[in-house]
């Protein structure tokens, strides 16, 4: 098991390699894939949200020709945040 510290660690090592925009609904702000937000719009989520897509994310699963597959539990974290931050947004 991955502890948070190392995936932190992991994702912030990360660069632009390839296009991606951070999650928030209507942000086009291009952040490196293994970020879930830019900075402005991760700091908005609420810490047990956060804390969620933590638990749910292992480093390597944003890359397309890794073996890590990105998890059910990553899923419905995401699902569970878009559902949120639509509510944000009304």
């Amino acid at each position: 098991m991955t502890s948070i510290s190392e995936k932190v660690a992991y994702v912030r090592a990360q660069g632009q390699t390839r296009s991606h925009t951070c999650h928030w609904p209507g942000c086009t702000v291009q952040c490196p894939p293994a970020m879930f937000a830019c900075k402005y719009h991760w700091k908005k989520i609420p810490k047990r949200l956060r804390d969620k897509i933590w638990s749910a994310y292992q480093p390597g699963q944003e890359d397309p020709s890794s073996p890590v597959a990105v998890s059910a539990k990553y899923l419905e974290v995401a699902r569970e945040f878009q559902e949120w931050a639509k509510a944000q947004l009304r």
